[in-house]
């Protein structure tokens, strides 16, 4: 589980289906585009499609920050600065490597998740300003934030769960006992 090529290179892969879509759709777009939605699917907001690409590009490059950036540079940082349950046994040399293999796996799967809720939201966005579709799927996109906030709580359970959990024959493992 502590193997982070696969959720990366899913991450990429998502991303370049998305790109993909990006450049079939754009000759298709008007040049001012319906850009922000309301619960219901009815546009409330518009924006010249350069704009509309430019910050989907920059709200999708962002993602890269918690999935990818954070877990190397916390990493770097003296254990002292770091809050982890029971951070004596985690960060101990001996277990270092495998912590932060775990956390930056989690963080790789936790930023698929957020890439696949940003690129479903861009797409119903495109579809919406295509002419031959001119639909955004309100209930899908709810379904999608839906799913997603299950799959946070869920993935906020496991990491919690793996770092409350030590070996019992580790002094931090008693009862009562939790270091941050």
């Amino acid at each position: 589980m502590n193997n982070s090529r696969f959720p990366t290179l899913l991450y990429f892969l998502m991303l370049a289906l998305g790109v993909l879509q990006w450049a079939h759709a754009y000759p298709q777009l008007p040049e001012t585009m319906a850009s922000h939605f309301t619960g219901n699917g009815t546009p409330n907001g518009w924006q010249p499609k350069q704009a509309f690409f430019l910050m989907t590009s920059i709200i999708i490059a962002v993602t890269a920050i918690p999935t990818f950036l954070a877990p190397r540079k916390i990493s770097k940082r003296s254990p002292d600065r770091i809050n982890l349950p029971n951070k004596a046994y985690w960060l101990a040399p001996e277990h270092r490597e495998e912590t932060w293999g775990f956390i930056r796996t989690y963080m790789a799967w936790f930023g698929c998740g957020l890439l696949f809720v940003l690129l479903y939201g861009i797409s119903q966005a495109i579809n919406f300003n295509l002419p031959n579709i001119h639909r955004f799927d309100s209930q899908g996109m709810w379904y999608v934030i839906g799913g997603f906030l299950l799959f946070v709580l869920v993935w906020l359970i496991q990491f919690l769960r793996h770092f409350y959990n030590v070996p019992p024959s580790h002094p931090s493992s008693s009862p009562g006992v939790l270091q941050k």
